[in-house]
């Protein structure tokens, strides 16, 4: 008996010792590893990574950036069924245990202890969220232990449907699918509720393998584990035998599917996205879910696309066919599948598809697009006429085989989706750009920065650096104006020489008409005059006037080339500049974001650009925004500068009062950014200069370089002005109604020449008119009111009907601000300011200057 008592001693004394030292070895465990883990802060922040999401004005999603595709759910919101067989699959006893399960843990400490290497089969969910959130994705024993500890820690922390939330929206589910609801959208084009019983266990198969079960990559292996997953769950009586045996039968549909985006406008896209990275960093702009509402109208966004790629389709067609794309050897494609493989590499540019010619003869070639066969006749293919350079084609073609040959790769367009007729295309080499603001604010509705973003991420509506050329001239005849010219002082047009200089400066086709008036000039774009102009007011007078229209003082060059547009601009610079002619002379800066929110909706900025409001206040309110380009109010002398419905927009001051509400009653004065409260835009034209350089705009689109407006859109509201540089390497037209303000340019990002004939109002001009016909359709005409006090003669109004060339008599008797004497003699009459207007200080009169300036290509 004591011999039996003794062993029993010892052994108890054994096992308390060794549990002692177990104790303590754990101890001493988590006293090492306790400082590496997150603490209980940590623990309840759990980021889950969303992508940055990106939506136009109307709410439509635009964009999406992010590596992860998240979409969090509440675990309310998941299925019954789809919980079910993750729990089942995953982790059991997930609700029996305490963050580790025991039987698994000494499995995978056999497994270490045999084979050096440690299983993930033991795994519970908690510790995969663990070490998903936490930890990296080794397998060594360190590793283990932390993830142990860590979960044990969680569980202490998180409560159980906490937990499960959070692992339902962090596993990685393969193809950049974060997520169960991420994975529903990825493979199957759905939401949580719309799974069927199959789907939902294949997605419960990815985890343990997301590339090894994937349905896409590895089809038989996911069909595998989708049907155990399911024999599982009837094994757990979670389903009936039915629903078990309807789901085994069901095949697997599961394909790739991309995230649907309801408008398309890459260009604006990527200037969201860099300015988002910019305010929040590289690191957060992608992972924290934040929702960035735009200015972009989706609907003007849509015609901007078509405008655009219509008119460089038009002028690259104009300049002959540059060949096929690619070719290809047709005997090496062995079947129609591995050619349509071979096709599905070229990607669909400006809805320009990627064709395969398998056949071609005299009348017609027979092509491969897409899973469809289509037939190019001669009327698809006669205009290409092979390209030489930018003044010269090859021969007409006489058969459909003298343009195409078997397999070439070339572009097709389709012109009748009903009659499956489709033409001949190349994606453009030259560029272009258009953009469109709502002036009474500056927000940008539409910009196009090229044909198409995939071929060219180029953004030449903010990055292409270009020479306005004329289309900067109503900038100096602004300048012109405010300082006492009017629209009806004469200046000669005539060959000039610059004391000092070769430069010798042409009008357009080299033709002069001699004394003119200013509106006639600005109207038929005479350079000379644009010239003697800038030389009277003054350069710096010019420059500095010029930079309260927005444009960098190190981009106006000081010299009088700048009256032919030689300064560097960018198309979103010279519309934001032509918004102060629409609005009525009020300075706005171009915006394109509104808000931005986080992934919980939570206001983090919100834009308070200046707007144009009525009166003299330096606040104004915004009661109500619609989706239609905003426009500017009624003023306090009762006149709409804009042609503006009063519903929309309202200033916080009186009709009755020059004062603000606030300084004339009880009224609490609005603080900027709340309540729809807005600083005031600066006038820097007043009543009198901005309708005098409109109506002289207004010429140029029924009269003058671009009549063509004023006769496709049949309106007067319209105004404008036409640019070509030397050589037609840029072609411009900036133009504007009451409530839209549109730049279109055109030109090679090489600089080359656009060719003989290819001026502004053959190339950019056909482009701003298709848009425009398109966004005022419907939309009745408005005009800019005239001040009360400024005479006809002052406007000069019906040059067409009058002598070009004025005597003096009548030039002093007209009522003409001065006479024509000689080219050093341009002094303006001095105008009164506008009686309850703010107009802009004249600049003190300058004596002609002579400037030293460089020989220019002009």
């Amino acid at each position: 008996m004591r011999f039996i008592y003794k062993f029993f001693q010892l052994v108890l004394g054994a096992f308390f010792a060794l549990l002692t030292l177990g104790a303590l070895g754990l101890f001493a465990l988590y006293s090492h590893y306790s400082p590496q883990l997150p603490d209980e802060a940590e623990l309840r922040k759990i980021d889950i990574q969303v992508p940055l999401r990106i939506y136009t004005r109307d709410g439509e999603l635009l964009a999406e950036y992010g590596e992860h595709r998240s979409r969090p759910v509440k675990l309310g919101d998941v299925p019954e069924k789809l919980k079910l067989a993750f729990l089942d699959i995953e982790d059991a006893r997930f609700y029996d245990h305490q963050g580790v399960d025991i039987k698994g843990v000494l499995r995978a400490l056999r497994s270490v202890a045999s084979t050096g290497s440690a299983s993930q089969g033991a795994s519970t969910i908690t510790m995969q969220l663990a070490r998903n959130s936490f930890l990296d994705s080794g397998k060594n024993l360190e590793r283990k232990l932390k993830e142990t500890l860590l979960a044990i820690k969680m569980e202490q922390t998180l409560s159980k449907s906490q937990i499960l939330e959070l692992y339902l929206n962090k596993i990685y589910l393969g193809n950049r699918a974060y997520g169960i609801a991420s994975a529903a959208e990825t493979y199957y084009g759905k939401t949580l509720d719309e799974l069927t019983l199959a789907q939902s266990a294949m997605i419960a198969g990815l985890p343990k393998a997301p590339s090894r079960y994937n349905p896409l990559a590895n089809p038989e292996r996911a069909m595998i584990r989708r049907n155990y997953i399911l024999k599982r769950m009837l094994e757990l009586q979670h389903i009936t035998p039915l629903e078990y045996q309807t789901a085994l039968n069901e095949p697997n549909t599961a394909k790739r599917h991309k995230t649907e985006l309801d408008a398309d406008a890459p260009y604006l896209a990527e200037m969201v996205r860099a300015d988002i990275v910019k305010r929040f960093g590289e690191e957060n702009a992608y992972t924290q879910g934040y929702h960035v509402y735009t200015t972009l109208n989706s609907d003007i966004q849509k015609e901007a696309a078509e405008s655009l790629r219509k008119s460089l389709l038009a002028y690259d067609q104009r300049h002959g066919y540059r060949g096929p794309e690619d070719k290809l050897v047709l005997s090496d494609l062995k079947t129609e599948d591995e050619m349509r493989d071979k096709l599905s590499s070229y990607p669909v540019l400006g809805e320009l598809y990627p064709a395969l010619v398998l056949t071609a003869d005299a009348s017609a070639a027979e092509l491969l697009v897409g899973e469809t066969r289509v037939t190019l006749t001669f009327e698809a293919v006669k205009w290409a006429r092979e390209f030489k350079s930018e003044d010269r084609r090859g021969a007409a073609p006489k058969r459909v085989s003298d343009v195409l040959k078997a397999g070439d790769v070339v572009r097709v367009r389709q012109t009748d989706k009903e009659k499956n007729t489709w033409v001949l295309s190349q994606v453009p080499t030259v560029g272009g750009a258009l953009v469109s603001l709502d002036p009474s604010d500056g927000a940008v509705r539409a910009v196009m920065g090229g044909f198409d973003f995939q071929h060219s991420k180029f953004n030449r509506a903010t990055q292409a650096m270009r020479q306005p050329g004329s289309s900067f001239k109503p900038i100096v005849y602004a300048a012109a104006l405010a300082k006492g010219f009017t629209p009806a002082s004469i200046v000669n047009d005539a060959p000039i020489d610059i004391p000092g200089s070769t430069w010798k400066p042409e009008n357009f086709g080299g033709r002069y008409i001699g004394p003119t008036t200013l509106r006639e000039a600005l109207s038929k774009s005479r350079n000379l005059v644009s010239i003697r102009l800038l030389r009277s007011i003054g350069v710096n007078y010019a420059i500095d006037f010029a930079t309260e229209f927005g444009f960098p003082r190190e981009n106006l060059p000081p010299n009088l080339t700048l009256a032919l547009g030689t300064a560097m601009t960018t198309p979103m610079e010279m519309a934001t500049a032509y918004a102060v002619f629409a609005n009525g002379g009020y300075k706005v800066d171009s915006y394109f974001i509104t808000k931005i929110e986080d992934r919980n909706h939570k206001v983090l900025f919100e834009e308070t650009s200046p707007r144009v409001c009525a009166g003299e206040t330096d606040v104004c309110v915004i009661e109500k925004q619609t989706d239609q380009p905003a426009d500017a109010y009624e003023g306090k002398d009762g006149k709409n500068t804009a042609g503006a419905d009063k519903s929309d927009k309202k200033s916080v001051d009186s009709v009755a009062s020059d004062k603000p509400i606030w300084e004339t009653a009880a009224v609490e004065r609005p603080k900027i950014g709340e309540n729809g409260a807005y600083p005031a835009a600066k006038r820097i034209l007043d009543n009198r200069t901005h309708y005098q350089i409109v109506s002289m705009m207004q010429d140029v689109t029924q009269s003058g370089t671009a009549a063509r407006a004023g006769r496709s859109l049949n309106r007067k509201d319209i105004a404008g002005k036409t640019g070509t540089t030397n050589d037609q390497k840029d072609a411009w037209f900036c133009g504007f109604s009451p409530n839209v303000v549109t730049v279109a340019w055109v030109g090679f990002d090489d600089m080359s020449k656009l060719g003989e004939g290819e001026t502004a109002t053959n190339v950019a001009l056909p482009m701003w008119i298709d848009f425009m016909h398109r966004v005022l359709k419907g939309e009745p005409s408005k005009e800019w009111e005239k001040p009360v006090d400024l005479k006809e003669a002052d406007l000069d109004l019906n040059t067409e009907d009058k002598p070009r060339r004025r005597s003096t008599a009548r030039a002093e008797n007209s009522g003409v601000g001065f006479q024509y004497k000689s080219e050093r003699d341009i002094a303006p009459r001095q105008v009164a300011p506008t009686s309850g207007s703010a107009p802009r200080a004249p600049a003190p009169q300058r004596t002609p200057e002579r400037v030293e300036i460089p020989e220019q290509l002009f």
